[in-house]
């Protein structure tokens, strides 16, 4: 799962523009700007942004160089739709309009022109059913339209991230919950990073109560617990989270779990590939489940490492499993929750590449 502020979403670096109207990186917020077409008639609008570069960790004959690739960027076009004085984007692929649309508010009734911010929401066209799939606390993204340009902006409030997820605490993780399965024999335990991602309270009640859980004591940062006849206790011994300009965020964590007998010790460090990673010697470190690539314009591509990833996940699974009940009852299969929980993070993430022209892979 992607590790995003905006999408608590893997590979997408900031594109930048060259020239006069370049984009900004000031703090917590970024932004870029572009050309900006309009057709009243058939509520279409184009948005072009300038010329710009980006920065890639290339690799190259078994080597990694960090190198700054130039594009001449694609255009988006949308079909607009107004209600009342909300506005409704359509991105159009292949000459047809998406039936979900992103839902922006702050403008004028029927005025394309002005500020525009993202509710975090989209509206399905044929029957204009609204959901709302990401967070508009940690992060606000706006449009600002004017007569041939349009400039997009993204600020992140990464200090109240950070509080809130100090305030919560993480054993009501998506991590916590897989746990508690797995070592009532379960066959899936999730990885030590996902101690970030707070999974929904009905949820893990409902994982405690089938799995026969008895909360002994409980904490933000330990939880003591039985399962059958045995007791384990979980401590996070380390967490660490900071902000990328993408909005993507590099995590660490040290977990422990044990039974009173047996300590399993599992760490874990997830980054976006940055400069002073880009090295030949950390090549084993980025991910190797997909190979990311960069399309040129004339057609060819360029490989790039996208994250960098270390960890002892595979020997502190097998130690779990060494303390794990061994006539345990719990259900392997995976939950149709989770999956539409990823589903909605990929089409925030998606709408953030499109204001700040992320490119797809």
């Amino acid at each position: 799962m992607r590790n995003y502020l905006l999408a608590v979403a893997a590979s997408a670096f900031l594109i930048t523009a060259c020239g006069e109207d370049s984009t900004t990186n000031a703090g917590d917020s970024i932004s870029s700007a572009g050309s900006l077409y309009v057709d009243e008639s058939r509520n279409l609008i184009v948005m072009t942004p300038y010329e710009m570069s980006r920065d890639l960790c290339v690799l190259e004959n078994n080597s990694l160089v960090w190198k700054t690739i130039n594009r001449t960027p694609d255009a988006d076009s949308s079909k607009y739709e107004f209600i009342g004085d909300t506005l409704i984007l359509y991105e159009i692929n292949e000459g047809v309009p998406d039936s979900y649309g992103d839902v922006f508010i702050g403008g004028t009734a029927s005025n394309i022109y002005g500020t525009w911010t993202d509710t975090g929401c989209n509206r399905k066209s044929q029957t204009g059913e609204t959901e709302c799939y990401t967070n508009t606390r940690y992060s606000t993204r706006t449009f600002n339209l004017t007569p041939g340009k349009v400039t997009a902006k993204v600020e992140y409030h990464f200090d109240l991230y950070l509080a809130d997820a100090e305030a919560k605490g993480y054993m009501n993780s998506y991590f916590m919950e897989e746990l508690y399965k797995y070592l009532n024999g379960g066959s899936y335990l999730a990885r030590i990073i996902d101690i970030f991602n707070t999974q929904d309270a009905i949820e893990i009640a409902n994982v405690i109560e089938s799995n026969n859980v008895q909360i002994i004591e409980n904490a933000k940062t330990n939880q003591t617990f039985k399962i059958g006849d045995k007791t384990y206790t979980v401590t996070v011994k380390k967490t660490n989270q900071t902000l990328n300009y993408n909005g993507s965020v590099n995590r660490e964590a040290i977990v422990e779990v044990t039974d009173g007998a047996t300590t399993c010790s599992g760490n874990s460090i997830y980054k976006e590939a940055n400069k002073d990673l880009c090295k030949t010697e950390n090549l084993d470190y980025f991910i190797k489940d997909s190979d990311y690539y960069f399309k040129l314009e004339d057609g060819s591509r360029i490989r790039y490492a996208s994250h960098y990833q270390s960890n002892n996940e595979n020997a502190f699974k097998e130690c779990i499993k060494g303390i794990a009940l061994k006539n345990g009852t719990a259900n392997p299969l995976y939950k149709k929750a989770t999956d539409d929980k990823i589903n909605q993070e990929k089409r925030a993430e998606k709408l953030t590449r499109k204001m700040l022209k992320y490119v797809e892979n």
